[in-house]
């Protein structure tokens, strides 16, 4: 077979690219856009690399998250008067700026329509691999995030090379640069207005920082990645429009991933828009299927999801027969299938067709559905909803001051907060409130909830068989005390802490088996003793989490005092304890610091001006 070109696109090929762009919303400047493109396939691709007249340069940057080299393309005839679109093209495993910009054509694509092409370099040096599974580099401001972006902003800053217009910049990249292609269009909504991937993966489908990943199953749910995406995006979240293609025989990067990609684009979406954009991957908006209109060229499948307005969201190409491959790329290049329709040209006219303006206001957040559940003793678990992601905190109290809260930050639209340590048979106030990702407050009105009557208690006993007990709360103790929890049936396990009712750090003591005792259960069954005065005398509170059988905790806390009688005052000043060899006391020196054997004699000095004296040893 020849050497296979563009010629392919002449009238067959103006068909499919009028019948396609029919489908899509077409304002003016769109339909300018359809007229250059068409202009653009008359050319055979020979003729369009010759056509490739600009100038390719390399440069590198140094700045945030690192170094890396780069080469810009600036089209031929190109003047700094002309505001003009960006592509960032991240090459694959092992790639190059000069063999992405061969294999894609995109230079040759940049001459005819005029916008300038930036080729980051992953050169060996850094692995060869854009280190997309990777967690340090799958974030905002670190990492090859970061470089990027660097690279892309030092571009547009450079007005006296290029004038970019910054509201048409956008990503692209083939397998390696498509994973890292989802990463930037995570991370950096804010810088460019559209991603078109080849081959790629969603985002985090890896987080082990593997080199070469496999994934012939796919990464994790695309709705969970989905919002891994949304919340990388942080306060820039947006819709960010997507076009994917993908090999249907591509065993490098299987065709379940390309599904993906688009499946949690569809979630971060429908997030980014407050649920306006609810796209199924299952119910298209429209679909094409053609032929590459060249001699065996390859059959495909465009699918697109448009958002209420009709703007399309979501385009994606399925290639049938096609490898791991960047379709409709040159004869020469690497990873190129030029049997394919050509995924430079259309991710150009998708690109074109979204330009990246002011974020729309958000909906006003709202909270609704508040509601109490799990109420037992000594917890409650409260739950609402917001029609925007937003952060969670109940505040909640005895009164209306609310003197105690908690609270969950991550970004949520259904919320659940659980409250412990409350008291048994009490009434409670509480109000939720959420923050949403635009600084958006919504708060409900108090509302009221009555924990349960108590199924346990702390007991206090004088005796180590725990009889004559009575609860422990409010009672003043001294010497040695016997707690326990009661009553012993139903439970599983109980955990015990002194003066932390917050129950932080391992417990004093934990009991996995009946009786439950706060210092432990002796041998023969019975209570091993607590000896207050090994505590400081004041008031104290012992916690016990009461494991049931039936599930869930019960946590009890008592307050108690501990009043023991100080020990005896030191002797006055002038008296010393003395040690003698003798009976008779004769030849005795201060007993302190004495080492001693034998039989000795101790005793008080002077003998005068004593009414009692007591020892202890």
């Amino acid at each position: 077979m020849g050497r296979p070109g563009l010629s392919w696109v002449g009238s067959a090929a103006r068909s499919f690219v009028v019948r396609w762009f029919a489908g899509r919303r077409l304002g003016r400047s769109r339909f300018a856009l359809l007229v250059a493109v068409i202009a653009a396939l008359a050319f055979p691709l020979g003729d369009i690399a010759a056509a490739a007249a600009g100038t390719f340069v390399s440069y590198t940057y140094n700045g945030l998250g690192g170094t890396r080299p780069y080469s810009v393309y600036t089209p031929a005839n190109y003047t700094t008067s002309q505001q003009v679109p960006l592509i960032v093209m991240l090459h694959g495993c092992g790639g190059s700026p000069n063999d992405f910009a061969n294999t894609t054509q995109m230079n040759v694509l940049a001459d005819t329509n005029q916008f300038i092409v930036v080729y980051p370099y992953e050169t060996s040096t850094y692995g060869g691999c854009w280190k997309w599974p990777d967690p340090a580099h799958q974030s905002r401001g670190s990492g090859e995030p970061a470089i990027i972006a660097g690279i892309t902003q030092t571009v547009i800053a450079d007005t006296t090379h290029w004038n970019v217009d910054q509201s048409r910049v956008y990503v692209a990249g083939f397998s390696a640069g498509a994973g890292m292609s989802v990463v930037m269009a995570a991370t950096y909504p804010d810088l460019y207005a559209a991603m078109g991937e080849a081959a790629g993966v969603e985002y985090k489908a890896l987080s082990n920082g593997a080199i070469a990943p496999t994934l012939p199953s796919g990464g994790p749910d695309p709705v969970l990645q989905g919002q891994a995406a949304y919340n990388a995006m942080g306060q820039y979240a947006r819709v960010m429009p997507v076009i994917a293609f993908q090999g249907s025989q591509d065993t490098t990067v299987p065709p379940v991933n390309g599904d993906q990609v688009v499946k949690q684009w569809m979630e971060t979406d429908r997030l980014a828009s407050g649920g306006t954009y609810n796209a199924s991957f299952s119910a298209p908006s429209g679909t094409v299927t053609g032929r590459a209109p060249v001699t065996n060229g390859q059959a495909y499948t465009v699918r697109s999801w448009n958002d209420p307005s009709s703007n399309e969201v979501e385009e994606y190409w399925t290639v049938t027969g096609m490898g791991h491959a960047w379709s409709g790329g040159s004869t020469t290049g690497q990873y190129a299938d030029p049997l394919g329709p050509s995924a430079s040209q259309n991710m150009y006219a998708f690109f074109m067709a979204h330009v990246l303006g002011p974020p729309p206001p958000p909906q006003p957040l709202q909270v609704t559905s508040v509601a109490v559940g799990n109420l037992v003793a000594t917890s409650a678990v409260i739950t609402w909803q917001t029609n925007n992601t937003a952060n969670s905190r109940v505040d909640f109290g005895t009164s209306i001051t609310y003197d105690s809260f908690a609270s969950d930050p991550a970004l949520v639209t259904n919320h659940s907060i659980t409250l412990t340590g409350l008291t048994a048979n009490t009434t409670y106030h509480y109000q939720v409130t959420s923050v949403d990702g635009h600084a958006q407050t919504a708060t409900s009105i108090d509302a009221t909830f009555g924990t349960t009557a108590a199924n346990f208690s702390l007991q206090l006993s004088a005796a180590a068989d725990r009889s004559a007990s009575s609860a422990l709360q409010g009672q003043t103790v001294a010497g040695t005390i016997y707690v326990f929890t009661s009553p012993a049936s139903g439970v599983t396990r109980v955990r015990f802490w002194l003066d932390n009712p917050q129950m932080s750090g391992t417990p004093r003591q934990t009991e996995g088996a009946a009786p439950w005792d706060f210092a432990g259960t002796a041998a023969n069954g019975t209570a091993n003793p607590t000896n207050t005065t090994t505590i400081p005398n004041g008031s104290h509170t012992i916690t016990a989490a009461v494991d049931k059988s039936a599930g869930g905790t019960d946590v009890l806390t008592s307050s108690f005092t501990i009043s023991n009688a100080g020990p005896p005052p030191p002797p006055p000043s002038g008296f010393s304890l003395q040690v003698s060899a003798a009976a008779d006391r004769s030849a005795s020196s201060a007993l302190q610091g004495r080492t001693v054997a034998g039989t000795i004699y101790v005793f008080v000095s002077p003998a005068s001006g004593v009414t009692r004296v007591r020892f202890w040893l």
